[in-house]
């Protein structure tokens, strides 16, 4: 079963998510930091997407150039609608994570996953409580399963 396991550094207004991804054999690891503002609010707009299976919601860290211009995807939550019935509704959360080694290699040994979990909205709304309690350090890691094969 595909699974997304997310554990937190938090620091006084920030929080640091390594996610680690295992989606059809495939697997790997990244990292980015947030303001825990911003991953609470992530959690609510989650919530309401498992609630009102309607819209789409997003969580994105990335690493910048020195002239500030964005060019690596560390951890990203991409969330979105499938199936829209109340009863078994089926959200994607599209996941990429990457992990840029620290020595000076080339740009070409980034190690990079990205996959897709489909879950019911169920599953979500409790992977989204977990993520809140995760960055307010009452747990210590939140889990997700997905299964490519729920519709």
């Amino acid at each position: 079963m595909d699974k997304l396991s997310i554990t937190a550094s938090i620091d006084d207004y920030a929080v640091g998510l390594k996610g680690e991804l295992s989606v059809s054999d495939f697997g790997g690891y990244g990292e980015g930091w947030f303001n825990t503002s911003e991953v609470l609010r992530f959690c609510q707009e989650l919530r309401n997407l498992a609630s009102e299976l309607s819209g789409d919601c997003e969580l994105i860290g990335s690493q910048s150039k020195t002239d500030g211009t964005e060019y690596l995807e560390r951890f990203g939550l991409r969330c979105y609608v499938l199936a829209a019935s109340q009863v078994n509704g089926v959200v994607g959360l599209h996941v990429t994570l990457s992990h840029y080694p620290y020595t000076d290699c080339r740009q070409q040994e980034i190690l990079k996953v990205s996959g897709e979990l489909q879950v019911r909205n169920g599953p979500l709304q409790q992977f989204a409580d977990d993520l809140q309690m995760l960055v307010q350090g009452k747990l210590d890691e939140a889990n997700i399963l997905g299964d490519l094969n729920v519709l």
